[in-house]
């Protein structure tokens, strides 16, 4: 698969389900994030930048994806416009069981549950962007086990 046909791939997934999926792709095509609803292809974790930069003892782009790597999360975690969260998608219903201090986990049972996405090739500011890839497919989002170990892991130092 070549880097434009796995863009393209994260673009039509992401709104492959949507009511509207129009309005998401304008928003898109302006450099706009699009508001996409969770618990449809995915829930969200919401978590404060201090959690996981405090553990990787850097705000460097290289350390922060270091170190959800280092936890086996290689794709779907948006950094947000202003730099003070980390949103990680995961598969739908992990918000009915989520339980890890100082996030928040979108799904669809959740009063507010539409997230701004950033443009699925954005990996780089201004703006909120990718700071691993856009998921193209479930197979691309964040376990919910590794994620909530990597997140106790940060919060118990």
């Amino acid at each position: 698969m070549t880097a434009g046909s796995s863009r393209a791939g994260a673009a039509a997934w992401l709104v492959s389900r949507e009511v509207h999926p129009r309005v998401a792709r304008e928003a898109w095509a302006k450099g706009l994030p699009a508001t996409l609803r969770s618990g449809i292809h995915f829930d969200a974790v919401h978590i404060p930048a201090a959690l996981i930069e405090d553990r990787a003892a850097s705000r460097q782009r290289e350390s922060i994806e270091a170190h959800f790597r280092s936890a086996g999360i290689t794709g779907s975690v948006i950094v947000s416009r202003l730099r003070d969260r980390y949103t990680a998608l995961v598969p739908p219903d992990t918000a009915d069981t989520w339980d890890v201090h100082r996030t928040e986990c979108l799904g669809a049972g959740c009063h507010t549950n539409y997230l701004a996405t950033p443009v699925p090739t954005r990996r780089e500011p201004p703006g909120a962007y990718w700071l691993l890839p856009a998921p193209d497919g479930p197979e691309m989002l964040c376990a919910p086990d590794r994620l909530r170990e990597l997140l106790r892991a940060d919060t118990a130092r």
